[in-house]
């Protein structure tokens, strides 16, 4: 599957890899919409590609910076919210990822399945090398233990 064909400078870009786990296949996507592009593209095609993954019947992990801030409330995160909601991906980003002078956002977010993953871990991580502090995400117990190995 081509991701590169619904990439379009700051409209939507987007980059995937598959994880092949014992227990789960797991599309781990990350993508970035830059406040400057047009939103409803971004929204279309990000729909197409989750539709793409979603009859693919594995687990998906998005996580990137969406310029949209999940602090306040927004037709834009309503919409986003909605689409991700089909897929059963939800918002576990819960603290300010951008800090700068005296505002705050959070336009990072991490969003997974919160019912097959739902023991799990968002933590923030402070990188000095961005604007952006990083967010970080520890799924447990989504590894069954194997006879011969232990994960």
């Amino acid at each position: 599957m081509k991701l590169n064909e619904f990439c379009i400078e700051k409209y939507l870009e987007i980059c995937a890899a598959k994880l092949h786990l014992p227990s789960h296949e797991i599309c781990v996507t990350t993508l970035y919409g830059s406040p400057f592009g047009n939103y409803q593209y971004f929204i279309d095609k990000l729909g197409t590609i989750l539709n793409m993954f979603y009859s693919n019947s594995f687990e998906i992990i998005i996580c990137g910076d969406i310029k949209i801030n999940y602090l306040i409330y927004s037709t834009s995160k309503k919409l986003l919210d909605s689409l991700l909601a089909s897929c059963g991906l939800h918002s576990t980003v819960q603290f300010p990822t951008r800090i700068q002078n005296n505002s705050y956002s959070t336009i990072d977010n991490i969003f997974i399945d919160t019912f097959k993953f739902s023991n799990f871990t968002v933590y923030p991580s402070i990188n000095w090398l961005s604007d952006h502090d990083t967010q970080s995400i520890k799924l447990h117990k989504i590894l069954e233990q194997n006879s011969n190995m232990y994960f």
